[in-house]
Parts: C-alpha cells; structure tokens; sequence
C-alpha cells in the first residue's frame, strides 16, 4: 500500500488542499484535536482586554473516487471561552487534478471549491474565523516533488484560495509549504499561511460580534509539522503554529495540532 502522507494545511479551514491526491478508490478519515491560545484582539474593544483558551475537534473524510477526483466532508467542533461545545461548521470540497508530476507533468496543479455552513451562534465568537453562514471558497494548489528511488524526499508547493459568504467581503487565503521525509517514516513540514478579509470595518466589537465578513482582518501564521508515517496503518503527527502578525483578528495566537490518518476501503 502507498505511503499516506499526513497534511496539516491550515489552522483556518481544515480540508487537505495539498496538489497530491491520494489513492483511487482509498478512503481517509482524519480526526484531529487543537487547542489554540490567544492572549489578546488586534484592535478589539467591548472589552479591549480578551483572551481565550480553545478546543476544536476536526472529523473529515475523504476518498479519490474517480481518477484526478477527489471529494472531502467535514464536521468541526469547538469550546470556546463564549461558547460551550457545539458544531463550529460543516461542509465538502471537491477537487480535480489538473496536472500530476507523479505521472510526469513538470508540476502537479489541483482546483478545487470547499462550501460550508457555520452556525448563527459561532458568528457571535471572534474564536470563529469565519465571515459568514454559508462560505465558498475557490482555491488553486500548485506543487513540486523531488524523488529519490521512486519516493519523494522534499515537496515544495502553495495554495491561493479566494472565498466570499453570503454577506459581506470577500476574503483571499495563501500558503507557502516546504516538506521532506527522512528514511520513509518521518516527515517534517515547515509553513506559512495567510488570511485576509476585505471588509470596510478596522475593529472588533468582542461583545457584539456577528462574523468576520464585514471586517478587513489579516493575519499570518508560522508553523512546523512532525509526522510519523506508519507502515500501513496510516500517519501521525502533531503541529504547532504561531501568529506572528493579526490586525482585527485574534493575535499571538499559539495553536498545538495533533491529527491521525487512517486509511481504508471498502472493496
């Protein structure tokens, strides 16, 4: 069976969005649990002090059902300091493999679209980064591997996403990824990612909060991935990400990512 390759790809939105699909007809599920820390609101007032401690469970499944088409489901879940356990969103993404450079191509390009929709009540939480209830996200992934004895040892690749709600401003989400893998059991991962909303607002309202979409927040996150590669029950890792820039957005954000890969099929 082929290696599976664990992916954090962002701490926004959770789906795999890496150019490589994986194998046609394998299912993944993915469970994975953060706990994010932010001490502070860039530009947040009612009240300008506001920090909080979060939990958030991520459950997706996934599956290459036909050749270069691949399709994701997700359901999050989040404890806030405002709000108890409850549904944070849920939605799909469908993707199709453009070029592979697995099968030769010079680079491997996916496009693909996530929609999802995100409770009134997690609106109400700057914990929540999203603009809206019902989100669209259009994205391109573009990568490169670099083999040895037909197995990679780097990836360099990066992923634009532009997405808009049903209300408000559109917002643009890109990331920049290094990844190599030592002795075909551990992956490193070294990534940047961006999130920028254009709404005409430049603060945050804690205590009255409804949603990012009017709002023009920007943040960047750095971040480095361990994953140990199993033989064949699948891949684990554990992540850790920090922000290292945020205006009218949570900021100095530290977030601990642990995420497991279990592959399977049903035939």
């Amino acid at each position: 069976m082929k290696l599976l390759i664990l992916f954090f790809p962002t701490l926004v939105f959770a789906f795999v969005i890496d150019p490589w699909l994986t194998t046609v007809g394998e299912f993944e599920f993915r469970p994975a649990y953060s706990y994010r820390y932010y001490p502070s609101v860039d530009r947040g007032f009612n009240p300008s002090s506001y920090d909080s401690h979060d939990h958030l469970i991520d459950l997706n499944l996934g599956v290459q059902f036909w050749p270069g088409w691949d399709a994701q489901f997700e359901a999050d879940f989040s404890n806030t300091r405002r709000l108890n356990w409850g549904t944070q969103r849920a939605g799909g993404q469908l993707r199709y493999q453009l070029l592979d450079d697995v099968a030769g191509d010079l680079i491997s390009l996916t496009l693909g679209g996530q929609i999802f929709y995100v409770p009134t009540r997690n609106l109400r939480d700057v914990s929540s980064p999203y603009h809206a209830q019902g989100n669209f996200e259009l994205g391109l992934a573009a990568g490169k591997e670099i083999d040895r004895t037909y197995d990679w040892i780097w990836r360099f690749w990066g992923f634009l996403g532009t997405g808009i709600a049903n209300r408000g401003s559109p917002w643009l989400r890109p990331l920049l990824a290094v990844e190599t893998k030592v002795a075909q059991r551990h992956k490193f991962k070294l990534f940047s990612e961006g999130y920028f909303g254009f709404g005409e607002q430049s603060r945050v309202n804690i205590n009255n909060f409804k949603g990012y979409a009017r709002i023009e927040h920007r943040s960047v996150d750095l971040g480095l991935n361990y994953t140990y590669l199993f033989k064949i029950w699948g891949a684990l890792g554990v992540q850790y990400a920090y922000r290292v820039y945020a205006f009218a957005f949570p900021r100095h954000a530290s977030t601990v990512r642990v995420e497991y890969r279990l592959p399977f099929s049903l035939f």
